[in-house]
């Protein structure tokens, strides 16, 4: 391995290096050729070994044979092959712990025990090369002392050190951060038989190296390795090949052994099953359990068993297993922690093992969360101490283990903790149960559904009746809610499962049929059978990429009505009987089955996760309707996503809109161009997510719009008051979470401390608002003031029942004296103590005629006599620790006073602890009273966003006139000079276009066809901002109904109570459905669900299908909401024979708009206008809306700004022409027959005759009015659906027009023939 010229200097030419060889060549006193190891020689070749692990010696191994040759390479680094399951080792190296020092491979004691420096360097030279004995004992990782939070540490290794002497060589090996550690010594212990009597030392790195002088012994056994040195074999390889067969041939045997046999231990693992003996991938899995055998238990250790008996329990879960101040992971959680974290992964227990500090546990825990993992957190419930006094004057010893239990599992959707928390939005946990009603022809499907926001623990209820086959109503749900994780009943459609669906059609009794994939079971009928396939589709493709499935068993795991009712009562949620449950618990529990099944399934699921009591107990339950049509304007699923009020989707995508904000990072889901971006100015977390729930329900009534706009208005004027308000809002914690979080107990002091000051700061504010506002504040800001309650006294009796100094300082709830019974009493007891210690130290220092003795702390040993070297004492002292300078003793009464005084310090950590959740407990009961407070401030930091949006949209902008309805059926809606909200917070608004809307007639004038049309067809070219026209308008309707200005000049509405968009085209491959049949599922629950107070909003319908076909579906539609519904709206499309066939000039025949004499009733053509230069085929848009029809939709020019190729554009533009020229022709020829051609009755032009639009009006009178006549009188001209007592019902009630599929109004039939008899007599 030298140079073979030696031409030129080696690098490590003139450095002294250590040598770990100079053992072996460096003469002793007593040492001859021949001669064995002394004693001490043997123990540092043992610490040396037990430093080296088998990957070091690898890494030596290959530097060698790469340094071997005369020209050194680049180095190459071993390749390891990765694997995502490693396979258990068949052959552990030397170096690896493998049985105890009796070379029995199940030896295991299992005990928490202190640390013992003379029991670990017995174990140490017991075990000889292994330098250390690993088991599976809960060695007290605190005598380590606390590293600090090294949660940036890419790997952590957790192996504890067996020995003080191997922690200094451990040191002072990693402190040569650029040397390469020492090879394994344990393969060269032949070769430390014999001494070398040479003068000269070589070190490692020299032996490395190319330019290193070769090798020499002087010793019989190590001369064949000198005259070898020079060639090509690498150095560890011919020392080994030159050590005879030793003793270690004996250990590599019982490794052997031992590995084999540890891999029959584990066997089961390669084999997974479920504890029900069900393997992956076939019906019924349940990847939670796993299936451990009888003969395993049987092997395990006390450790093992207590470890298994909670991941046998949760398999799909990563379980942090507490020891010591460490959490650790084991078998395949340790290969995850290793593979996706690149955590230091060793083997112990007879398991794989990674693990991280105790300090850096959230940090760790949110990085498994973000990769989509489930964490199992178990801690250790006592301490050695605790644990030797609770066994203390038993007869009988326990296993040696601390008493550890699972204490929660951390999902992505169940999340409580706020350091894990990420954003201020709240995230849902839901459960669904899906049931069939009805009998013969009119089977229908409901959903009863719970879900709660575990960081505040709110539940709510929600039942959805008779869902229509599109499951319309339940995405809705899925949209306003986005739940993060989904639990539903096993059984029927969903991931992994394999129940038997119905591929067609399918009869459940006579005459009765259900939709394809419908769910056929019994179980259906009481929501047991899971959910159908139809129900799986919308969860899937509503809901985020990101959500978790849970699917739970029937009535054994999600509970039905029966199981729910009693596992209520077994648990004690709520003390006392029935009577003590929530308001809307005792509604459901009798007359609501879906919608109670529901909340059991939901209770059984946090109970798996250690939740339920924690949520359920602050008995926060409410009802939650998707739609309220009493009181919101409904903005259904498909209108949140259109209309990008939470997120900018793409056309190309079908995610939820609020997961797609979220999911962009941002924890406020504040996403750029999205109507809540504009409006969230809210400076409180829980006033964040308060607005997020008024932007998917904005007002429906009058007064209630007017009210709250007069406090913006109020806010607006008043910038003092609103800059005040808002500098005490900007400072607060999340009170809402920290409320909840004090009612479970897990509350940090700090978070407690931090929530006392916000509620004091809140009740200064509001106490400063009722001085100077109250009086001239508008009604509803009164009313908040007013609500908010007296908190002082509450304030000032928690503020002064603890040190509020030291807890500021520490974050130690301390009770003053006197105001905690058993607090006083450990005190007094250590106070006792203190008084022994002093009393013994004066005594020893009389005894011993020494007055510098003193009291040491060293680690945990305390109160240690530290004396002179010199002094003598008595034979029963006990001594613990010296220097050169001094001893340190236990006197036999000092030894049981400091185990007193121990035990004391222990139960005054307890009754801190103690006293800290009385506390909690207390504070707990004014939660009902705290909460009221929360609202109000909530509902004050909403106002104030609402009026910083409404001064941040630019000029012009203004406060909406809100229309009373006096009784009329129909709307109206009256913009001036209206833009786009977004665009006008953008800042960009000085460029847009503004333009004039108006739609329906104003109660009180005239009726003037031309003006009061409910309806606007509305034409133009590509990228003329039909769609951006059609946008601004129902954002201009959400802002003025959600209580804020709009940006116009002037605005003026009756409120609307639905809207419905059909904007922008795309498909849903996941549920099998093409663009025309999304079109025409969005359109089908329009014309079902739409009223005269409606906003319908439909661009480009028809366009997924053939021209022909497009355009008569258009042409139905848009007659059918003229002339059956009377809502309003606008429908945008490029059919240009649509508009000419909707114009009839004075003699009923198709004309241009231009000289038109009269439209359809109901309807205005309106165009956006554009200019137009054919020759350089450009066209500018100029973004005015006009009267009229578009001539064209320009669509060539469009192609040739996007950049395609002149010619093709031109010859485009001849087939256009051509085809044109054609239609045009064909349309001469059906108006104008040959002479003498007979007429049929349908060409005639016989003025006796009416247009077949007329004659079909007639007829669909007549259906309408039989319907009627068969239906109940009680419900004509009522409400049944309880929206209010001014609600026009359908044509033969709400109940009969939904069995019939029939939604008609009858003022909007009747006038739409008045209107067109009229206008076709002119």
């Amino acid at each position: 391995m030298s140079q073979a010229n030696g031409s030129s200097t080696p690098r490590g030419a003139g450095r002294t290096q250590t040598s770990i060889f100079k053992f072996f060549t460096t003469p002793k006193k007593t040492s001859t050729v021949g001669s064995k190891t002394t004693d001490s020689q043997e123990a540092l070749l043992d610490e040396i070994s037990a430093a080296i692990d088998d990957d070091v010696l690898a890494d030596v191994e290959v530097t060698e044979s790469t340094f071997a040759s005369p020209v050194r390479p680049a180095l190459v680094p071993p390749k390891v092959p990765a694997s995502r399951n490693r396979k258990r080792k068949a052959s552990p190296t030397l170096d690896e712990p493998q049985s105890d020092a009796s070379g029995s491979d199940t030896a295991d004691d299992d005990e928490d025990a202190d640390y013992n420096p003379n029991a670990a360097a017995a174990n140490g030279a017991k075990s000889k090369g292994r330098g250390r004995v690993i088991d599976d004992s809960d060695d007290d990782i605190d005598d380590i002392g606390d590293i600090g939070d090294i949660s940036d540490l890419d790997e952590v290794d957790l192996s504890p050190p067996p020995s003080p002497s191997y922690q200094a060589r451990q040191r002072g090996l990693r402190g040569n951060k650029g040397g390469l550690v020492a090879p394994n010594l344990k393969r060269m212990r032949s070769g430390a038989a014999t001494k070398s009597t040479s003068s000269e030392g070589i070190s490692l790195m020299s032996a490395l190296m190319p330019t290193t002088p070769t090798l020499a012994r002087t010793t019989t056994s190590m001369s064949a390795l000198s005259v070898a040195s020079s060639g090509s074999t690498p150095l560890m390889q011919r020392m080994q090949l030159q050590a005879p067969p030793t003793a270690d041939d004996s250990k590599r045997a019982r490794a052997a052994k031992f590995a084999k046999k540890n891999d029959e231990r584990y066997a089961w693992l390669v084999d997974i099953r479920d504890a029900q003996g069900v393997r992956p991938g076939e019906a019924g899995y349940d990847k939670r359990s796993l299936f451990i055998p009888r003969s395993a238990w049987d092997e395990f250790s006390a450790f093992e068993r207590q470890y298994w008996e909670i991941k046998g329990k949760h398999w799909d879960t990563v379980v942090f297993f507490k020891k010591g101040k460490f959490y650790e992971l084991y078998e395949n959680d340790a290969t995850i922690g290793h593979q996706e974290f690149d955590l230091k992964m060793t083997d112990r227990v007879n398991m794989r093992m990674a693990g991280v500090p105790e300090s850096s546990f959230d940090h760790w825990v949110a990085q498994f969360l973000a990769k989509g993992y489930k964490i199992a957190r178990v801690d250790q419930m006592e301490s050695k101490l605790a644990k030797d006094m609770r066994e203390r004057g038993t007869a009988k010893k326990g296993d040696g283990l601390v008493t550890r239990e699972l204490t929660g599992i951390l999902t992505a959707g169940t999340l409580v903790d706020p350091s894990l928390l990420t954003q201020d939005l709240a995230t849902y946990c839901m459960a669904i149960v899906e049931g069939t009603s009805g009998s013969g022809a009119s089977i229908t499907t409901s959903f009863g559904v719970a879900f709660v926001d575990t960081s505040t623990a709110q539940f709510n209820l929600c039942t959805i009746k008779d869902d229509d086959a599109d499951r319309s109503a339940l995405e809705t749900l899925l949209v306003q809610t986005n739940p993060r994780e989904v639990v539903y009943v096993r059984g029927g459609a969903g991931p992994g499962q394999r129940a038997a669906l119905a591929l067609s059609s399918c009869s459940l009794t006579r005459g009765s049929t259900l939709e394809e994939g419908a769910l056929t079971s019994p179980d259906a009928w009481d929501g047991m059978a899971g959910i159908s396939r139809p129900t799986w589709r919308a969860l899937k493709n509503t809901c985020g990429p990101n959500t978790d499935w849970i699917s739970m068993a029937p009535r054994k795991e999600f509970w039905d009505v029966p199981t729910t009712k009693q596992e209520i009562e077994d648990a004690g949620y709520f003390s006392g009987d029935k009577s003590a449950w929530p308001t809307v618990l005792q509604q459901v529990v009798d007359t609501d089955p879906l919608a109670l099944m529901a909340v059991g399934g939901l209770l059984s699921y946090l109970r798996s996760l250690k939740l339920d009591q924690d949520l359920a107990s602050l008995g926060n339950f409410s009802f939650y309707s998707p739609l309220q049509h009493s009181t919101a304007l409904v903005l259904d699923g498909p209108t949140i996503s259109n209309l990008d009020l939470f997120s900018v989707s793409s056309e190309g995508g079908s995610s939820n809109p609020i997961a797609a904000a979220i999911s962009r990072g941002n924890s406020s889901a504040n996403v750029e161009g999205t109507l809540f971006a504009l409006v969230n100015h809210a400076r409180t977390p829980f006033g964040k997510r308060l607005l997020s729930r008024w932007v998917c329900h904005p007002l429906r009534h009058t007064a209630a719009i007017n009210a709250r706009l007069d406090a913006v208005e109020f806010l607006m004027a008043e910038s003092e008051l609103s800059e005040s308000v808002s500098s005490t809002l900007r400072g607060l914690p999340d009170l809402e979470r920290g409320l909840s979080r004090i009612h479970s107990g897990r509350c940090k002091v700090s978070d407690f401390i931090a929530l006392l000051s916000g509620l004091r700061a809140v009740a200064t504010m509001v106490g400063q608002l009722r001085q100077s506002y109250e009086a001239e504040a508008p009604a509803r800001i009164q009313a908040l003031l007013r609500t908010f309650p007296a908190l002082d006294g509450l304030l000032v009796e928690f503020g002064s029942a603890y040190d509020s100094a030291l807890a500021d300082k520490e974050g130690l709830l301390l009770p003053f004296p006197g105001s905690d019974k058993p607090y006083d009493d450990v005190l007094a007891t250590i106070a006792d103590l203190d008084a022994w210690f002093g009393k013994h130290l004066a005594e020893n220092r009389k005894r011993l005629s020494c007055a510098s003795i003193v009291y040491k702390n060293m680690g945990k040993e305390h109160y240690q006599l530290e004396m002179p070297a010199t002094i003598k004492v008595p034979s029963d002292y006990f001594r613990l620790s010296a220097t050169k300078a001094v001893n340190r003793y236990w006197s036999p009464e000092l030894r049981g006073k400091v185990q007193e005084h121990a035990e004391a310090m222990e139960t005054k950590s307890m009754v801190l602890n103690g006293y800290q959740q009385r506390l909690y407990t207390r504070f707990d009961r004014h939660y009902g009273l705290l909460m009221k407070a929360v609202a109000v401030v909530a509902e004050l930091d909403c106002l104030l966003a609402l009026s910083v949006a409404s001064g941040s949209l630019g000029s012009p902008a203004s406060r909406p006139t809100i229309l009373e309805r006096n009784g009329d059926a129909g709307g109206y809606i009256e913009f001036r000079q209206l833009r786009h909200p977004c665009v006008a917070m953008s800042g960009s608004s000085a460029d847009f276009v503004a333009n004039d809307i108006v739609l329906g007639r104003q109660h009180g004038t005239a009726n003037n066809d031309s003006d009061s049309a409910s309806m606007i067809l509305l034409t133009g070219p590509n990228m003329g901002g039909k769609s951006t026209l059609l946008r601004q308008l129902c954002l201009g309707v959400i802002l003025a109904q959600l209580g804020c200005y709009v940006p116009a000049e002037s605005a003026a509405i009756l409120p609307v109570d639905r809207l419905f968009t059909r904007i922008g085209a795309r498909d849903n491959l996941l549920a099998g459905r093409s663009t025309f049949m999304v079109e025409m599922a969005e359109t089908s629950t329009i014309l079902r669900y739409a009223t005269p107070r409606s906003l319908v909003v439909l661009d480009e319908l028809g366009r997924g299908t053939s021209t022909h076909d497009g355009e008569a579906v258009a042409y139905g539609v848009l007659h059918g909401l003229c002339s059956r519904l009377g809502c309003l709206g606008f429908f945008s499309t490029h059919y240009g024979l649509l508009a000419e066939s909707l114009l009839r000039s004075a003699n009923g025949r198709p004309t241009d708009s231009s000289n038109s004499a009269s439209v359809e009733p109901h309807l205005r053509p309106m165009y956006m206008a554009c200019a137009v230069n054919e020759e350089e085929h450009r066209v500018t848009f100029l973004y005015r809306l006009q009267r009229g029809v578009a001539s064209k939709s320009h669509g060539m020019n469009v192609a040739a700004m996007a950049g395609v190729p002149i010619p093709i554009v031109q010859r485009a533009s001849a087939v256009a022409a051509q085809f044109e020229l054609r239609l045009k022709q064909r349309q001469l020829t059906k108006a104008t027959p040959h002479a003498g051609a007979e007429l049929s009755d349908a060409d005639s032009n016989d003025e006796s005759l009416a247009p077949l639009s007329i004659q079909s009006d007639f007829a669909n009178l007549l259906r309408m009015a039989a319907l009627q006549t068969g239906s109940s009188q009680a419900s004509n001209g009522g409400s049944d659906d309880g929206s209010g007592d001014l609600e026009e019902a359908p044509v033969g009630g709400t109940q009969q027009a939904k069995r019939a599929n029939e939604n008609q109004y009858w003022s909007c039939i009747v006038d739409h023939l008045q209107r067109t008899v009229v206008s076709s007599s002119k």
